[in-house]
């Protein structure tokens, strides 16, 4: 009788053991193909500037890793978007916001759902836009076919 008690619960306890046995490290990592990193600059004296880096992925995705300096650890919302700094231009890609300075997004797709690669963002005509806590523009890069790189 205790047996037919004990089989459910032992049942369960394997089922769970079962789901969970899968690792991290059993998920592969994708392999760095090539990379391109672009300076960005401080607009109006704010102080922040940094770097982007574009970095191709096996995979077919982009990451794009921004590093920020003299930012506090507020969230700055990064976009890229068309044209040159200069000339300003509509969001392209809504990039994961800098938290504490770091900003980690990865890339297959522009904001509208056209896929792009990592060929197509280094020779895109745009840049980046570092805002601060008002919205106000506070480091830009120009990237693509805009960059001095």
């Amino acid at each position: 009788m205790k047996i037919k008690k004990f089989l459910p619960s032992a049942l369960v306890v394997l089922f769970v053991m079962v789901l969970t046995s899968c690792k991290k490290d059993d998920v592969e990592k994708a392999v760095i193909l090539q990379s391109v990193e672009y300076r960005i600059y401080d607009v109006s004296g704010s102080g922040v500037s940094g770097t982007a880096t574009f970095t191709q992925e096996d995979n077919g995705s982009t990451h794009v890793l921004i590093e920020l300096k003299n930012t506090n650890t507020a969230k700055n919302p990064a976009y890229i978007r068309f044209n040159s700094a200069a000339e300003s231009g509509a969001i392209a890609i809504t990039l994961h916001a800098c938290e504490c300075s770091i900003s980690n997004t990865t890339i297959t797709k522009l904001d509208n759902g056209s896929p792009i690669t990592y060929e197509g963002l280094v020779v895109l005509d745009g840049h980046i836009t570092i805002h601060g806590v008002n919205n106000e523009i506070v480091a830009v890069a120009d990237i693509g076919s805009n960059s001095t790189n």
